[in-house]
């Protein structure tokens, strides 16, 4: 099974048969788990937990103290979706599988902000975008080392269609669009995946590299008027 998160037009499909969602509260500094299941009839929260009681963190009557942790299982049906607010006291939810937890802004590749994050179960053709996009970016990448650099564009193209926050084509793109003489394009490009993820050493490489030859074709450029018959 797969679990699809989605906001403001990207949507991740992450393979997993559970997973934990976590976060802290940002005054009261109490954390709060929940466990979930994906299954073929829906996402189905197996159990809650809270390290303490505070304003909007209260456990439930039948809650079980266990270790420091409030603990019950929520009388929910299985849910065909989940939406994920944010309020401004919680801080940013993270994302736990096999003990190892990201914040959903680097699960999505894209700051999350306030914005309302979806998670369901993926459909097979949500699944199926997600592998396309992979595909299309090796594609992408493997016409850029030919020199095939319009089908590279193409494929990079079709990649962010459906992945907009995938910050490897717009690399590849950026690339491209160098190889080919528009740096414009290239710039664009650059800033657009550093904006997405600034910490994207291969972008902010490719675009101090480009700002380089700028410079040096400026630097190379005729003047122009009185100058230029000097």
């Amino acid at each position: 099974m797969s679990l699809c998160l989605a906001t403001a037009g990207v949507v991740k499909s992450l393979a997993m048969a559970s997973f934990m969602l976590t976060w802290t509260h940002s005054v009261e500094k109490i954390e709060w788990q929940e466990d979930w299941r994906v299954t073929p009839q829906g996402l189905e929260i197996v159990e809650v937990r809270v390290n303490g009681a505070g304003t909007g963190m209260e456990p439930p009557p039948d809650a079980r103290l266990v270790d420091g942790w409030f603990r019950w299982k929520p009388q929910l049906p299985m849910l065909p979706e989940v939406a994920l607010g944010k309020s401004g006291l919680a801080g940013e939810r993270r994302l736990c599988i096999d003990g190892t937890c990201r914040e959903l802004s680097a699960v999505l590749g894209r700051p999350v902000g306030v914005s309302v994050a979806t998670m369901s179960v993926c459909k097979p053709d949500q699944a199926a975008k997600a592998v396309d996009a992979k595909t299309l970016l090796a594609r992408g990448d493997d016409f850029n080392v030919k020199g095939e650099l319009d089908r590279a564009i193409a494929d990079y193209d079709a990649a962010l269609k459906v992945e907009p926050a995938l910050v490897e084509a717009l690399n590849g793109r950026g690339m491209a669009w160098r190889a080919k003489g528009d740096r414009r394009r290239a710039l664009a490009d650059f800033d657009a995946a550093l904006k997405l993820k600034p910490d994207y050493e291969v972008a902010r490489a490719n675009r101090k590299n480009l700002f380089s030859e700028i410079e040096r074709a400026g630097a190379q450029m005729p003047l122009k008027g009185k100058d230029a018959a000097k």
